[in-house]
């Protein structure tokens, strides 16, 4: 747990670039050698006790580019797409499950994909198989279109599990495609998609398409709020990136790359424990005033991450 602590104090305590070395620098009393072996040595992803989890949260699904695109030598960095850059870069794909119940967060898993697993799809199906076996009870899962296949769909029907997410226009739905049909009032369809076995409902928001097994029928604008509150997983990726240092480890192990991942998103909790009703941001620079003021007056600044 020391070591742990070490190393969350690392990343909060790090304002810019983040590096071991800097990092041991502004704490002191921890050499850039103990935060290097911790990362090398330690599995940080024990897993978490599904069954220790409220019932009736939301599964989110989603997965984010790790840029390496300044390193020379990282074991399983690959030519991965970067959006914010708009083009091929060397990195890793991190798709993260997260469980979110009323205002907490649990993280379930961060995966440094891998093509030789599988597809990105298969891998999910495999958490989720997992996550169901273990006795998890969603009231919801949440993903975007490109985790939209059709077995995920039946596997999480047979599940008893409802899911809701965007499809492609050209899916075929009752032997048509779902955009050559008029959505009068916003009101969605019902019907069979080609390759699902079982019914759903298709609602039209904008020019985007909404596919769920609920039961409940949907509205455009109500579907398209229910599909919003997969937005909470696009600003846990902002804040670890912009404020945690999530791209920012230097080591050349894979093991030690997901550990700094999952130490990325520790902070993260820390902090939304922590300060519950501020930012991440407003979290970090909180933090940082709290770290200054104990390490110039000689007070023990671990006390802040114990």
């Amino acid at each position: 747990m020391n070591q742990i602590n070490n190393y969350r104090m690392a990343l909060l305590c790090t304002e810019g670039k983040f590096s071991c070395l800097k990092a041991a620098e502004n704490i002191e009393k921890v050499s850039h050698d103990k935060l290097t072996r911790f990362l090398s040595t330690l599995n940080l992803n024990p897993g978490i006790d599904i069954e220790s989890l409220p019932k009736g949260g939301i599964i989110v699904i989603d997965d984010t580019s790790l840029s390496k695109m300044y390193a020379k030598s990282i074991e399983g960095i690959r030519w991965v797409y970067c959006s914010t850059l708009n083009k091929a870069v060397k990195g890793y794909t991190v798709i993260k499950i997260i469980y979110v119940h009323g205002n907490e967060i649990y993280n379930l898993e961060d995966i440094i994909w891998d093509k030789s697993e599988g597809t990105k799809n298969q891998v999910v199906r495999a958490k989720l198989k997992e996550y169901y076996a273990a006795g998890l009870e969603p009231e919801l899962i949440l993903f975007d279109l490109w985790y939209g296949a059709s077995e995920t769909f039946n596997i999480l029907n047979d599940f008893g599990w409802k899911y809701l997410c965007l499809t492609k226009r050209n899916r075929n739905l009752n032997g048509q495609r779902v955009d050559s049909y008029k959505y009068y009032g916003g009101k969605s369809l019902y019907g069979k998609a080609k390759g699902i076995g079982h019914k759903v409902q298709v609602a039209k928001h904008c020019k985007r398409y909404i596919i769920t097994n609920l039961e409940k029928p949907i509205m455009s604008h109500t579907g398209w709020r229910l599909y919003k509150e997969r937005w909470i997983i696009e600003t846990v990726f902002r804040d670890l990136k912009s404020f945690l240092h999530f791209e920012q480890c230097e080591a050349r192990t894979l093991i030690a790359q997901r550990n700094h991942i999952q130490a990325c998103m520790d902070a993260y909790l820390f902090l939304k424990k922590k300060n519950p009703n501020k930012s991440i941001e407003a979290s970090c620079r909180h933090f940082l005033q709290e770290f200054y003021l104990r390490k110039y007056t000689n007070q023990d600044v671990f006390a802040l991450v114990a």
